[in-house]
């Protein structure tokens, strides 16, 4: 009889991970539904489903074009799981999240050490699923949001990681309660900023930087 232990993955699953994904899986959700109201686009979709079929076929990948819709749908498919995956991988190859990697090279290269310095990928994957998401929601139609000008004011003030207190002195500000209720809560609610340490909220140690919503909100508002 084997003493062996179950396999355990090299990663713990953060609340920063979980986070993430839940925000993916929103983001493709939305994905799908503006990609069903238009027909061209449903057209697209559908060569885009045939055109994967055909490639991996041809790589001897069975599936059906039935189910690599239902796949790119968010479904479970009954399928060998490397099949799967790979249908899944063809279906995000599109995406350009590699030269969004290159425009963060400080921050992935620093994921791979706090990985390796923790022995644990946890780190690494939150990045990834970080670039992942900022991806989709920058290749994603937007609608404009509608700021404040207290929220306009913190989104053009905000360079790299910054600190509550770094942030209320470049705004000018001195009542702690204001700039945290008129500044900072409503620029997370829209998802035009996030926290660098989401599962430790009330940390001294929080900073807030740009999401890739909050930096396409600049560019279109000709403010970066």
């Amino acid at each position: 009889m084997s003493n062996q232990h179950p396999y355990q993955p090299p990663y713990t699953i953060t609340p920063a991970i979980v986070n993430f994904i839940a925000k993916i899986s929103e983001v493709t959700g939305r994905l799908t539904v503006i990609a069903e109201n238009a027909k061209a686009l449903r057209l697209r979709r559908i060569n885009r489903v045939r055109t994967i079929h055909s490639s991996l076929a041809i790589e001897g990948n069975t599936l059906s074009e039935a189910q690599i819709t239902a796949i790119l749908d968010g479904k479970r498919v009954i399928a060998p799981p490397r099949e799967v995956q790979v249908v899944k991988n063809a279906l995000f190859a599109g995406l350009p999240v590699e030269s969004l990697i290159f425009e963060h090279q400080a921050e992935y290269y620093q994921a791979i050490q706090e990985s390796t310095r923790q022995t644990d990928s946890a780190p690494f994957i939150a990045f990834m699923l970080r670039m992942i998401l900022d991806t989709l929601i920058t290749s994603a139609p937007q609608v404009r949001p509608q700021v404040t000008p207290q929220v306009s004011g913190l989104l053009t003030t905000i360079q790299g990681e910054m600190g509550r207190e770094a942030l209320q002195s470049a705004l000018g500000l001195s009542d702690r309660k204001s700039f945290r209720e008129r500044y900072l809560k409503p620029a997370l609610a829209d998802g035009l900023i996030e926290m660098t340490l989401p599962d430790k909220p009330n940390s001294r140690l929080q900073k807030y930087r740009l999401t890739a919503k909050g930096r396409q909100w600049l560019v279109q508002h000709g403010e970066r």
